[in-house]
């Protein structure tokens, strides 16, 4: 049988997300086709084998996987060290086989400046987007603006502002943990996020969903693990054409950064000028039992269990 390493947790803010994400493929992997090793990573990037309470190193780490023989190591890390090509590194360096993107994709994907460039090069259309500093705030982009730090996940750090007082009183908040964010236009319309994932040699775009606010008007990190602030549509109740442009739009984001196996584009339609805009991609994205991925696999009858054997090869 294969042997598996399932990493989960991590040191960003996305911990919690990522133990979910984590107890979810634990539940579902086929036992009869992998042997799994369950790898936790606590805050301090000590890793715990199995119920093992002592915590190893990222040395360690890498010896275990090389003693054990472990075939592919799958990380279900979410934001820091998980989706911007640390732990990538770390695997690559030892020449250790994982699900996913490699580090220096990982890296470019994550970082929403180095993304936007390479969406822009591809004519992939983008919000309209500013650099912003703590010294530097100033930018000359139309009101209401998104700010958003330039490499975390599930949109934490998020801010709406709407005009330039509004700027000025929640400056403070913005760079509290930051001294570098990114702001960009807000483009009023309706929300999709699309999965891709590799099956047998051929990068496929799985039906989109949509994503209608119920409680908050952006889908920050409170709308979305804020029980009944969203409701998520999947598939998205659209018309074939435009779930096809979404698809595509998604694959050539995909294939536009270099991303390996699985990635999850969020892209906006814009309601005035009726143009499909990229928001981000992500290259770890969830794969809790409430998640985008799963759910949209499902649709084409793909459940959770087939999806990990997809992932794992």
């Amino acid at each position: 049988m294969k042997k598996v390493a399932i990493l989960y947790g991590g040191p960003s803010s996305e911990h919690e997300v990522s133990v979910q994400s984590g107890k979810n493929i634990f539940k579902n992997i086929d036992t009869n086709k992998y042997t799994v090793f369950e790898i936790f990573i606590n805050k301090d990037k000590t890793f715990f084998i199995g119920k093992n309470k002592t915590g190893l190193n990222e040395k360690a780490f890498s010896d275990f996987l090389k003693k054990e023989k472990i075939d592919i190591v799958l990380p279900v890390l979410h934001g820091e060290y998980g989706e911007d090509g640390q732990i990538q590194k770390v695997l690559e360096k030892n020449k250790i086989q994982f699900v996913g993107s490699g580090s220096k994709v990982s890296s470019i994907a994550i970082d929403k400046d180095k993304s936007n460039k390479i969406y822009q090069k591809n004519k992939i259309l983008i919000p309209k987007s500013k650099i912003i500093t703590f010294k530097n705030p100033k930018h000359d982009l139309l009101y209401p603006i998104i700010v958003k730090p330039i490499d975390e996940g599930s949109s934490v750090g998020l801010f709406k502002i709407e005009n330039e007082n509004d700027f000025k009183i929640k400056q403070k908040d913005i760079f509290k943990n930051h001294q570098k964010m990114l702001a960009q236009e807000f483009i009023s319309g309706r929300e999709f996020t699309c999965g891709v994932i590799d099956i047998k040699n051929k990068t496929k775009a799985l039906p989109a969903s949509e994503i209608v606010l119920t409680k908050t008007k952006t889908f920050d990190y409170k709308a979305k693990y804020t029980k009944g602030a969203v409701k998520e549509i999947t598939p998205a109740n659209i018309e074939e054409s435009l779930m096809k442009k979404i698809q595509n739009l998604a694959l050539k984001s995909h294939k536009a950064l270099g991303c390996k196996s699985i990635s999850r584009t969020d892209i906006i339609l814009n309601k005035t000028n009726n143009k499909l805009y990229v928001l981000e991609t992500n290259t770890l994205p969830g794969m809790t039992k409430t998640s985008f991925i799963p759910e949209q696999a499902k649709v084409i009858g793909i459940d959770m269990k087939g999806l990990i054997s997809i992932l794992l090869g």
